[in-house]
């Protein structure tokens, strides 16, 4: 559609030289191919047919299901710790409550290391570990 097509098919393996203007021996040797047919919109009426015809809905991708029975969960995605989910974890925690506790998915194996230590640093409780699944608990007190 972003180069104005609004007919595009793939024929695969047929006969593509049967309606061919000129003649060619490969259609005697049985020869079958891979056609690409397409046509561009001939007004810029059915071009916007076309587009309103064009369906864009993504299926979602699943949602990790939690393993700890947590307050919140946050997902890092293929991120480590340097690449700032550092600054939304702790975003998370201070708008928990104290003893509140959350979740985190990192798969990236920097986290191992990091978080624990930023946890350390900072005050927070890592309650547990299991594979890329973070339990933290939000420190008593946030203090200044």
């Amino acid at each position: 559609m972003a180069a104005g097509f609004v007919d595009f098919v793939i024929t695969w393996r047929a006969d593509v030289f049967r309606d061919a203007p000129q003649s060619s021996s490969a259609a005697s040797f049985g020869t079958l191919g891979i056609n690409f047919r397409a046509r561009k919109a001939s007004s810029s009426s059915e071009w916007e047919a076309a587009l309103a015809a064009l369906a864009c809905d993504l299926p979602t991708a699943p949602q990790p299901a939690t393993v700890f029975a947590a307050d919140r969960f946050y997902d890092a995605g293929d991120r480590g710790c340097a690449e700032g989910p550092l600054l939304e974890i702790a975003a998370l925690l201070k708008e928990m409550r104290p003893g509140q506790t959350l979740e985190v998915r990192a798969p990236d194996p920097s986290v191992a290391e990091d978080l624990p230590a930023w946890c350390r640093m900072v005050g927070h409780q890592l309650v547990a570990q299991k594979s890329d699944r973070y339990l933290l608990r939000r420190k008593p007190n946030m203090g200044a």
